[in-house]
């Protein structure tokens, strides 16, 4: 285990807090028995070595050995490190090359680009993991399959398998996004991708949350073709699939330790948390629709479209997060958002607290456009 660990420098390169000499202790306590021991490991390897999502050169040269432990059967919560080789990767994409492949060149240097080489290197890998009997370990690794995989028919063959054998909606939502991600990526791989998209997208034996994904990630694809009919069809699955998923309760924020206020400024404390406030995300389809509305872009009509569905929810949850997506539309593009104002006024008499608070928020902060609802907010107070 870990050959070669030693003979590396760590100590001559550099994370975000400093030299990276602890890397190797970090890659050791991953494979602790003790469940504390690997969750702290865990917490500085993101908060240092792969900090905000930066690839530095220590974060590189860990990968050959966290590959090692994601492949080792020994290894306690290898989903764990399989979603940190992803997110090492995709981040390493996203930062380290312009959108026509060109390396970005950084100083000091970074290593984006020999993640990138090492994990597509090794692209397999994730078509191993995409069969794990651990179902952790296999919705960890979907997204590695359009990221790294360049055997762009086996990647598309995998996805496909894996879409009908996995029941889960988390599953088969990522699956749907990955074969999007490999059209994208690879372009011989593009047509073959989007005809099965456009066929899932259309197979009444599918369930809708599948249809509704097929939907957005064929016009992900294909922005270039959107037109009334994709958002009459998301519309419709929408609608169709807020019927079959369950109708449940706002989940609490879940609770994290008190920061001391006698070391930490008040406005600070209050800044994360509101940050961690509008970062929660509560309902499984929401990852999705924020993919619809950023490819539909300026298009502030279907957009509007759109939101007016979801406010319509009768899940709790699934209103709250649309409820922020038409503040971040509205305060984002300018246009005639009357309807948008009224339908967040509506959410100011629902029986849910939570939602109606955060429609209350986004109208204050949208209030130099939000006098078509003043009455509403008026009698929403008398009452």
């Amino acid at each position: 285990m870990f050959d070669g660990l030693q003979d590396i420098d760590w100590a001559s390169m550099h994370h975000a807090y400093g030299t990276a000499g602890e890397v190797p202790a970090l890659l050791w306590a991953l494979r602790s028995p003790d469940a504390e021991e690997r969750h702290k490991a865990l917490d500085r390897f993101y908060g240092a070595v792969h900090h905000q999502g930066s690839v530095y050169p220590p974060t590189a040269a860990s990968l050959p050995f966290l590959a090692e432990l994601a492949a080792d059967g020994a290894t306690p919560e290898r989903a764990a490190v399989v979603a940190l080789l992803v997110s090492i990767g995709r981040e390493s994409l996203d930062r380290g090359f312009e959108d026509d492949g060109t390396e970005i060149e950084y100083y000091p240097p970074m290593g984006c680009a020999r993640a990138v080489a090492f994990l597509r290197e090794r692209g397999a890998l994730f078509a191993e993991f995409a069969f794990d009997p651990d179902p952790d370990v296999r919705l960890a690794a979907i997204p590695g399959l359009g990221l790294f995989l360049d055997d762009a028919d086996r990647a598309a063959a995998v996805l496909r398998e894996r879409l009908a054998a996995e029941e889960g909606i988390a599953a088969r939502l990522r699956i749907v996004e990955a074969a999007a991600t490999l059209a994208l990526r690879v372009p011989t791989a593009s047509q073959q991708v989007m005809d099965w998209l456009a066929r899932l997208a259309a197979d009444p034996a599918r369930g809708p949350v599948t249809r509704l994904a097929a939907v957005v990630q064929r016009t992900r694809c294909a922005p270039d073709e959107i037109g009334e009919d994709v958002v009459t069809a998301a519309v419709g699955l929408l609608r169709e699939s807020a019927r079959t998923l369950p109708v449940r309760p706002i989940a609490p924020a879940p609770s994290r330790p008190a920061a001391p206020t006698d070391t930490v400024a008040p406005q600070i404390v209050a800044a994360f948390e509101d940050l961690d406030r509008h970062t929660r995300v509560y309902a499984p389809t929401t990852a999705l629709l924020r993919t619809f509305h950023d490819v539909l872009g300026t298009g502030c009509h279907k957009r509007t479209v759109v939101l007016a569905e979801q406010l319509a929810s009768p899940d709790p949850a699934s209103r709250l997060d649309a409820v922020r997506m038409s503040g971040e539309l509205m305060r984002t593009w300018r246009g005639d958002h009357t309807h948008l104002l009224l339908l967040l006024a509506d959410q100011l008499t629902t029986a849910d607290e939570a939602a109606a608070a955060e429609a209350a928020a986004v109208l204050e902060s949208c209030h130099p456009i939000a006098v078509p609802v003043r009455e509403a907010l008026a009698a929403r107070i008398d009452a």
